[in-house]
C-alpha cells in the first residue's frame, strides 16, 4: 500500500484519517481494531506502537485530521484508507459516506500529468 517516497509524517497522517472514520460511531469493533493495526503494518509504522495504542483508545483530534494539510501526493492514499476503514466493520452507514464525501471534496486532487 505504501510507497517508499512517503515520509513517516505522511504515513502517520494516513493512519489518523483512517482512525477518524473508525471512530465515526464513537466505538471500535474488534474488526476495526484489527484493521487499524494491519494498516499501520502496511504503512510500515512498526515503530509507532504508542501512536497506534492512542488511536485505538480515542479518536484523533480535528486538528490531526485537517484535509487541507494533506499533500496532494498523499490525498489518494488517505481516500483509499478512509474507504477501507468505513468498510472494516462490515457495515457502511449513510453518515460515514457523507463524511467521506466531505473529506473527498476537501482533499487536494493530484495534478494531471502532461
Amino acid at each position: 500500500m505504501v510507497t517508499p517516497a512517503l515520509s513517516s509524517t505522511d504515513r502517520h497522517q494516513v493512519l489518523r484519517f483512517a482512525a477518524s472514520f473508525l471512530w465515526a460511531d464513537l466505538e471500535l469493533a474488534d474488526s476495526e481494531r484489527c484493521f487499524l493495526t494491519e494498516l499501520a503494518h502496511e504503512l510500515d509504522l512498526h515503530d509507532a506502537p504508542e501512536a497506534i495504542a492512542n488511536l485505538l483508545a480515542s479518536p484523533p483530534t480535528p486538528e490531526d485530521v485537517d484535509p487541507t494539510s494533506v499533500p496532494p501526493a498523499v490525498a489518494d492514499l488517505v481516500r483509499h484508507a478512509a474507504l477501507r476503514a468505513i468498510a472494516a466493520d462490515g457495515r457502511v452507514a449513510h453518515d460515514e459516506m457523507t463524511m467521506f464525501e466531505l473529506l473527498d471534496d476537501l482533499l487536494p486532487r493530484p495534478s494531471p500529468t502532461a
